[in-house]
């Protein structure tokens, strides 16, 4: 098929052989730094987020040897498929930690550490559209009850959005427990309410079991992950991804985290009442316990 090279290197190589307008300029800068937002994207929402018309992408396809978006569209998601069945998140731990040993270094500087912290969160904001941002907090905002999941190197980022979404909506279950615990908690949702799922490589069957269960009770169902390719994405109604680069062998949650603090943030306007009166009251029980 297309060999294993990366995808923001392939269109460059194609972009030497093309005469490119410069508009057509402006869509490769934005392909080759948002791959996995552009695989899952119509050529409009490129074009919106390119600052180009809609003509503009078809005819860059074109231009770089494409028959149009679609085939161009296409070719990035497979090479990203490839990339994830080939790539450290197959690896078992020890595996990804040499992996990542051997890529990054076995002696991380601060400066380095922050380089790769940086291109974390830089990726992250950019990856994910204002317009899933907010398709993502509606549902939430939405439902009855919002059950929100997620384990192993995620429960950190879970437990943190599950207490401010608790004071902002009053209305979340956590789910503790991947196993007959989680099934039983999950067994209750309804086409009223929605499931937040966080979830990072290396996949696992009871993550995506659970999905699947309140898929299954029409429950609206929303992923945060590092990657669109991600087993769970097939039962989400919104997608967010995360960067979780890491010179270790577990996954980095600080952009995971930015994307659970900027959705709060959008929710916290549209709960100030109910944020106001949850707050005065506990303060009244709890000021005398502050140092």
């Amino acid at each position: 098929m297309k060999g294993d090279k990366r995808v923001e290197n392939v269109i460059a190589e194609r972009i030497k052989k093309a005469k490119l307008t410069r508009a057509q300029v402006k869509i490769a800068e934005y392909i080759i730094a948002n791959p996995e937002l552009a695989g899952r994207s119509s050529s409009l929402e490129v074009a919106r987020a390119a600052g180009v018309s809609d003509v503009s992408v078809t005819r860059f396809a074109r231009a770089i040897g494409y028959p149009g978006f679609t085939e161009l569209k296409n070719d990035i998601y497979d090479r990203m498929v490839e990339r994830a069945t080939q790539g450290v998140s197959r690896l078992s731990l020890d595996e990804r930690l040499e992996a990542n040993r051997a890529k990054f270094g076995s002696d991380v500087s601060r400066e380095e550490f922050l380089k790769i912290q940086t291109y974390n969160l830089e990726r992250t904001i950019m990856q994910n559209s204002e317009e899933l941002y907010d398709k993502f907090a509606n549902v939430i905002l939405n439902a009855d009850i919002c059950f929100v999941a997620g384990f192993r190197g995620c429960y950190g980022t879970v437990h943190h959005f599950s207490w401010i979404l608790s004071i902002l909506t009053g209305r979340i279950c956590r789910i503790i427990d991947e196993s007959v615990g989680g099934i039983d908690q999950m067994q209750r949702t309804t086409e009223r309410d929605c499931a937040v799922f966080f979830s990072a490589s290396r996949y696992y069957k009871s993550d995506l079991r659970l999905a699947r269960l309140a898929k299954s009770h029409g429950a609206a169902v929303c992923l945060i992950t590092d990657s669109i390719l991600s087993p769970l994405a097939s039962c989400a109604d919104v997608v967010l991804t995360a960067e979780v680069r890491q010179a270790s062998f577990f996954n980095s949650t600080t952009a995971m985290n930015a994307v659970a603090e900027y959705l709060l943030m959008l929710l916290t306007p549209c709960c100030l009442d109910r944020y106001r009166a949850h707050v005065r009251e506990r303060d009244e029980y709890t000021k005398d316990l502050l140092i």
